[in-house]
């Protein structure tokens, strides 16, 4: 039972309320503010954290690999695929410019790795066409080049050939939470956590959000940030959930690499973090069972991650153990492209993020931000 002093504090009527405290959530909550800091706004999360992917991440600020970059030209066309790779590189600047300093952002260039020689030449033959297109998004004459040295001076095996860019960097994902967060506070954005919503209706010019527990909160407008749980609010989007199972391993005396790593098309992902081993992947392995919005780890998914970082990442080092393992929920599309637009004055989403969250949310959030103040 609320009292008086509860419900005239925290549940009064709200300019802007933001359902869910990810990356999207917070960077909306950032942008407008900045435009308008006496707007009242609120975010509401289900989780005691933030639940989904942003702080069960990797930590890559994802540019995209070649062979992604490929893809997503096969699926959306080239236009659309140089637009989006530039929205993730706009964004992965603004990650830098505005915390940079605070969440050990690292601008170590990535890699993709091939054991695959047919896969590679296919890759390596269009290089060219790609780096032509992407020196007006990055402004380099060669944003992927082939870096097979990469792969001796790190000690990796199984693998040919590489292909290294300079765009793509590293951060701690939760310490860029935590930044958000903090920056929020100090701009007077109260959130919410523990607050599952239900639903919510639009009456005439206002929306009503129903929580459980009886609680209620009234806003001029609705933004839903909920990435792959979208579809509890808005059964009609269309996107489906995939897991992403990742692992730490303890220390490591002399791991002398850096920077980020792929490989698979962008289905295996790696990274050293303090002299740890950061291993994530093998979604692909079954996607009907990985296709799910439930946290867990499966013994196929883990089994392969431990072969792969036994067998190709840290050969040496077969006695280091797995310090720490978890999951976090993605939100993908056949098209490959994010939702991010008010659906009608009271009513906004930012969602679908296809994987690369960290780096797009910025951007989308920075136009979505600029579209709802038309309609406040």
């Amino acid at each position: 039972m609320l009292s008086f002093w509860e419900k005239d504090i925290f549940l009064k009527k709200y300019d802007i309320i933001i359902i869910g405290a990810g990356f999207s959530g917070l960077w909306l909550a950032y942008f407008l503010k900045k435009a308008k800091p006496n707007l009242e706004i609120c975010i509401l999360d289900s989780g005691i954290l933030p639940t989904g992917a942003s702080t069960k991440n990797a930590g890559f600020s994802c540019f995209g690999s070649p062979t992604e970059l490929l893809e997503n030209i096969k699926t959306m066309g080239n236009d659309a695929a140089m637009f989006w790779a530039e929205e993730r590189f706009k964004g992965i600047g603004i990650i830098h410019q505005h915390f940079g300093s605070e969440i050990d952002y690292e601008p170590c260039g990535g890699t993709e790795l091939f054991d695959d020689q047919a896969i590679f030449k296919e890759t390596k033959d269009q290089i060219s066409i790609l780096n032509h297109h992407l020196k007006e998004i990055t402004g380099k004459t060669e944003h992927f080049y082939e870096n097979d040295e990469v792969i001796s001076s790190c000690g990796f095996q199984g693998f040919s050939n590489a292909i290294s860019n300079t765009a793509e960097g590293s951060i701690h994902s939760g310490k860029l939470i935590n930044a958000l967060q903090e920056t929020l506070y100090a701009m007077k954005v109260r959130i919410f956590f523990g607050v599952a919503v239900k639903n919510y209706e639009v009456v005439n010019d206002s929306v009503r959000v129903f929580a459980e527990n009886g609680l209620e909160f009234k806003a001029r407008h609705l933004s839903i940030a909920t990435n792959a749980f979208t579809k509890k609010l808005l059964p009609e989007v269309d996107l489906y959930p995939g897991r992403g199972q990742v692992f730490i391993t303890e220390p490591i005396d002399g791991l002398n690499w850096k920077g980020t790593f792929h490989f698979d098309k962008g289905y295996y992902y790696f990274r050293n973090y303090q002299n740890r081993v950061l291993f994530g992947g093998g979604r692909n392995l079954n996607f009907e069972i990985e296709n799910t919005n439930e946290f867990g780890l499966t013994d196929l998914v883990q089994n392969m991650l431990e072969k792969l970082l036994y067998e190709n990442i840290i050969p040496k080092y077969k006695s280091i153990k797995i310090d720490q393992r978890w999951s976090g929920i993605m939100a993908f599309d056949q098209t490959k492209t994010p939702i991010s637009k008010c659906l009608n004055p009271q009513i906004s989403l930012s969602v679908r993020m296809n994987g690369m969250g960290v780096a797009l949310a910025p951007t989308l959030a920075e136009k979505l931000a600029k579209e709802i103040q038309i309609h406040i």
